[in-house]
């Protein structure tokens, strides 16, 4: 038995990030389709066959041969997810500060501008060249 799991494994990528997600995803649409059975026969089919479909692909991921394909896809859903966490990050840290400063957003480069509060109206230069005038 145990030779026979190491054989179907050899050469496979098994279970990465992107697996999990959709497995976890594909399962959680698959209990919710369950739970509105009763109110929407329409949306509990579609989400019954969408959960189905992603814990199937999860399962083709992890018992692929085509590692250099799946490490790529990886790659790419990884990197989709760390610019979520910076955005994020940045966004509570602004928000722990919005007490004390005001936050701009600058129309030439999409920069964010960081002024004091209190200050009253001020000209706040971007290092784009950009200068905004604002009330703080």
């Amino acid at each position: 038995m145990r030779n026979w799991f190491n054989r179907l494994f050899a050469g496979r990528q098994g279970m990465d990030e992107l697996s999990k997600l959709l497995f976890w995803a594909g399962l959680a649409g698959l209990l919710l389709s369950g739970l509105l059975v009763r109110l929407s026969q329409g949306l509990a089919s579609l989400l019954s066959w969408l959960g189905l479909l992603a814990v199937l692909l999860a399962f083709f991921r992890a018992f692929s041969r085509q590692l250099p394909r799946r490490d790529a896809e990886n790659l790419v859903y990884l990197r989709w997810l760390d610019g979520r966490r910076r955005a994020y990050a940045a966004w509570r840290e602004r928000r722990r500060q919005s007490r004390d400063f005001r936050f701009f957003k600058c129309p030439g480069c999409g920069a964010m501008l960081r002024v004091p509060r209190g200050k009253g109206k001020v000209h706040i230069k971007c290092k784009c060249g950009y200068t905004l005038y604002r009330k703080t």
